[in-house]
């Protein structure tokens, strides 16, 4: 969630949540867009704010616009490295 102050109140603006099984095509990094393989299509997000969460079969993270969480779809018995 983000949140504005404005006039002293404070002011939520809920971003939208998108949940995909891709795979990340560059390494992610804060204040760079970020482009990933969804379907066979390439998906260019917008400005990366923060890396939330990041493991080997996930990685979740907030942009100006969204909060991205991408699921690697790993074959059984196979390790991802992740590179944050």
């Amino acid at each position: 969630m983000f949140a504005l102050f404005k006039n002293d109140k404070q002011v939520s603006i809920s971003k939208r949540q998108i949940s995909v099984t891709g795979i990340l095509t560059e390494v992610l990094r804060p204040g760079s867009p970020v482009t990933y393989l969804y379907n066979g299509n390439l998906i260019r997000t917008s400005t990366v704010q923060a890396i939330l969460e990041a493991s080997s079969s996930h990685v979740r993270f907030e942009t100006q616009n969204s909060i991205y969480t991408i699921c690697y779809n790993n074959p059984p018995g196979t390790e991802l490295q992740v590179i944050a």
